[in-house]
């Protein structure tokens, strides 16, 4: 499972991976000053061990009220959710001690991440960043069989803490994989990057053998299933390469992503013809002349000598009771300057979403100084994006 990943993080969209705002799922709260987010599909694989784990159960002690088996198959889901939740946490630790800042952790269908504002800047970063998941779960995983030792043999509480034991183990190993984004493939980076002196290039290598390490728990996942007839052993591997796959993919893409938006400018996608309304005009009017005439979502005020004093949006609108936009001015209600995030036009696409991202807007004023020269909006960024892509990388430019 990949372990670490670099923002703009998200909830990982296909088409164009890191262009939405992360922390969407259930918050857990901060451990460590850690955001612990849970993402939805977390739900699946937590019911999907507990079902696994209560067959097996009831299969190897017989005999024992259902409750017993129902009671130890959901603890150790959660206990083993506890131990990816360690294992993000001594990377977060790591990368912050490396002094890379670390938004949260996120615990989704096959693990968890840790979403990272940036990329590690030196192969030794990543290295060390990376080699620590595989080792503390690797110690859990001994800790856990040490345990087992001290409870009595047969019992339902040997077998579970014997599971913990071996499917932390099997998670350090797996990890430890060479493909990216696995931490073996992050390991695999670290080494290609400092032989190349290119992480872009050590990407491409570390992703290509994620992708044929992925092909081939697919190929054992079939196997499993129609030759060996273990069609749960197939159907996991299946959906483990599937996942690697996907992943693997999508770090090639959020890279190329990040390299193209790095080299666009604010300048080429702002809009200078934005719309500018004076702070002394009511909610009101600004409803009916403004907001249902043209459908535009966000303003931006200033005055006479265009220096920015604020934005506005829909959503301060709707915030305000209806029956008082007749009697309250603009200024009363706008997001003044001093609270804005703007940015300037000759930072890149990449600062900008980052921006984004960090305040959960959608648009930033473009300035210098105080003076404005236009908006930059997310969907304009999609937009130059998508067609830059579609023209063939410079030629969209």
């Amino acid at each position: 499972m990949p372990s670490v990943i670099s923002s703009p993080p998200a909830r990982r969209p296909r088409s164009a991976p890191g262009l939405k705002p992360a922390g969407r799922g259930i918050s857990l709260g901060r451990i460590l000053g850690l955001e612990v987010t849970l993402d939805m599909s977390w739900l699946l694989i937590f019911a999907l061990i507990s079902f696994s784990l209560y067959a097996s159960l009831t299969t190897d002690y017989p005999g024992r009220p259902l409750a017993y088996y129902w009671i130890g198959a959901l603890t150790a889901s959660i206990v083993f959710f506890g131990s990816i939740l360690l294992h993000e946490i001594s990377h977060s630790l790591v990368a912050r001690r490396r002094g890379m800042e670390v938004h949260g952790i996120t615990l989704f269908f096959f693990g968890g991440i840790s979403r990272l504002k940036d990329e590690p800047k030196k192969p030794a970063d990543e290295f060390l960043m990376a080699v620590v998941g595989p080792l503390t779960s690797a110690v859990l995983g001994l800790a856990f069989i040490g345990v087992k030792w001290l409870i009595p043999s047969g019992s339902l509480g040997s077998g579970l803490v014997g599971w913990l034991g071996f499917v932390n183990l099997a998670l350090a190993g797996f990890n430890l994989l060479p493909g990216f984004p696995l931490d073996g493939g992050r390991v695999f980076r670290a080494i290609a990057w400092a032989v190349t002196g290119s992480r872009t290039k050590a990407t491409r290598i570390a992703s290509q053998t994620g992708s044929l390490i992925a092909y081939s728990m697919m190929f054992w996942g079939i196997l499993q299933a129609f030759i060996y007839d273990r069609m749960m052993n197939g159907l996991w591997f299946g959906f483990l390469g599937w996942f690697l796959l996907s992943a693997a993919q999508q770090s090639v893409a959020q890279l190329e992503l990040r390299r193209v938006l790095g080299r666009l400018r604010v300048a080429q996608i702002m809009r200078s013809d934005c719309a500018r309304i004076p702070p002394e005009e009511s909610v009101a009017q600004f409803v009916e002349e403004r907001l249902l005439r043209t459908g535009e979502r966000c303003y931006l005020v200033s005055s006479e000598v265009d220096t920015l004093l604020g934005l506005i949006t829909v959503h301060e609108v709707k915030a305000l009771a209806r029956e008082s936009w007749p009697t309250t001015a603009i200024r009363d209600v706008m997001v003044p300057f001093a609270r804005l995030r703007s940015t300037g036009p000759d930072r890149s696409l990449l600062e900008a979403l980052e921006l984004m991202n960090e305040g959960g807007v959608n648009q930033l004023p473009v300035v210098e100084g105080t003076s404005i020269r236009g908006l930059v909006t997310r969907e304009d960024l999609l937009r130059k994006l998508s067609l830059h892509l579609a023209l063939g990388g410079e030629k969209g430019v």
